[in-house]
Order: C-alpha cells, then structure tokens, then sequence
C-alpha cells in the first residue's frame, strides 16, 4: 500500500493578514487554489511539529534550497515574527489528487539558518506565553496544596 503527503504553506502578518507567499510541494510547476488561496509550487520540506510534555515548546521547521528570494522573504517573516499556516494533505498516490486533511498547524517564524545549500527555518509556539497566559496551566489546589483566597502573593 502506497500512501502520499502535500504541504500547503502560506506566510501571514501577526495579525493574521496575507503576506502573498503561499506555496505548496506536490504539483511541480502548477498553482493551486486551496481555500480560495492560490499555491505557487515550491520544493521545501516540513519536518512536522513536536512539543514538550507541557505543550508549551512546539517546534518544526521548513527546509528549502537556498535562493535570493527565499532568504529575503524568511528574514522578514523571522525578523517581524509572521505566522506560518501548514496544511497537510492526503494525497492519491498515482494522480496526487487531494483526498483528505491529515492536520492544519500554525506556527511563528522564530529564526532561520542557511548554508551554501540549504535554509532551515525554524517554527515555534505562535503564542506570547506572557500576554496570551500560555501555557495552558493554572494554578489550582490540586497541583500545589491550599491557596490563599485572601493577602498577596510574592514571586521571587
């Protein structure tokens, strides 16, 4: 039995607004429309995400060869820290027509390397974990003992 993968990934702004980069990495030479967005083939890798016990640490990362337009185009997303949507498709492996969604993922742009061959770029949690109280735990009398319902609390 033969099974295939596609990546769909499109590139936006912190506040979720299209940046204009969006590819994909199974139909070579080809547009495709996903969701009413257009996917310009682009030969990358993605490694897939993994996360601590937590699940406050996500990380992944993109691979690419290595062109003038891509390292512009990944300083930027890294240094204003854009969202990266990942699609990962079901494919027929004989038509590599679309047969299902094997998951959607979103990531910050945290970073990226290069050599003479190829970039790397690195995908963490999307999330402030200060403004946005990630991750998800609070503090409750289960996990630490009695809390105190009145006074202050000091961190030190």
């Amino acid at each position: 039995m033969s099974i295939a993968l596609g990546t769909y990934i499109k590139l936006v702004t912190n506040d979720q607004d299209a940046t204009g980069y969006a590819f994909q990495n199974f139909h070579v030479g080809e547009v495709r429309n996903y969701n009413g967005t257009n996917y310009m083939y682009g030969g990358f890798g993605f490694s897939g995400g993994t996360l601590d016990l937590e699940a406050g640490n996500v990380s992944a990362s993109l691979f690419l060869a290595v062109n003038e337009l891509d390292l512009v185009v990944f300083k930027q997303a890294a240094d204003d820290r854009w969202l990266i949507e990942i699609r990962t498709v079901w494919l027929n492996p004989d038509s590599l027509d679309e047969t299902g969604t094997h998951s959607e993922e979103l990531y910050a742009v945290t970073g990226f390397e290069h050599d003479t061959s190829r970039l790397s770029v690195r995908l963490g949690n999307p999330l402030d974990a200060v403004s946005q109280n990630a991750p998800r735990r609070v503090l409750t009398q289960k996990l630490v003992g009695s809390l105190p319902s009145t006074g202050n609390i000091n961190l030190s």
